[in-house]
């Protein structure tokens, strides 16, 4: 795992009432994984899906991935079906998820604190073995998928979502990032938001 110089656990705000964190390349190092289990089932539709592509597109759901593999290469996919199978190969390579230190000393240091949430634009049952796999599942009060929202980042509505669950209004609420799509979707909400990427990068040798 190649993880930038540690900056300590940073002082949150004494308003914030909750922190909502993305799943995928923040609280957890799923790249591997993801491009693995991706490249497994896109090549039954002949579809090239090289780590670079995926890299410059982390923050978008399955769909809009679909989507932007449509456009770059004139290729149909079933979204269905590659929902499917994706969740199925990805569960062969949990092995290759990383916990991202930055975010895990946060969540330690507020559990019990403060109302804790995720707020992905992943399949649920995907971003839940994710969550499983580095152990923090069951510190999270809610966890939105794209299937609690419909609409992926950059909209705002995995955000809005979380925090009606949670139960404080996002101006209350402190937010960990990886993408552009994910800042503007936190920020559209109305919450305040970190981005972690000059914290930590992905190991290209769990890709």
């Amino acid at each position: 795992m190649t993880s930038l110089p540690a900056l300590g656990v940073p002082l949150l705000d004494t308003d914030v009432q909750a922190i909502i964190f993305d799943c995928d390349g923040t609280l957890a190092d799923t790249f591997g994984a993801h491009y693995r289990a991706f490249r497994e089932v896109l090549a039954d539709y002949k579809a090239s899906f090289e780590a670079e592509f995926y890299l410059a597109r982390l923050g978008l759901s399955r769909y809009q991935l679909l989507q932007a593999l449509t456009e770059a290469q004139g290729i149909t996919f079933d979204d269905a079906d590659v929902a499917r199978r994706t969740a199925e190969a990805f569960n062969k390579h949990l092995a290759a998820i990383r916990p991202i230190p930055y975010t895990h000393d946060i969540l330690r240091s507020q559990y019990g604190r403060i109302k804790l949430g995720v707020a992905s634009g992943g399949q649920r049952d995907i971003v839940e073995a994710t969550l499983t796999a580095v152990g923090v599942l069951d510190r999270l009060d809610t966890v939105v998928t794209i299937e609690d929202a419909g609409v992926g980042k950059p909209a705002p509505d995995l955000y809005l979502v979380a925090a009606d669950r949670l139960g404080i209004a996002p101006r209350f609420i402190q937010t960990y990032e990886d993408s552009d799509e994910g800042i503007e979707s936190a920020t559209r909400a109305g919450m305040r938001v970190i981005d972690i990427r000059p914290y930590y990068r992905t190991d290209p040798a769990n890709w």
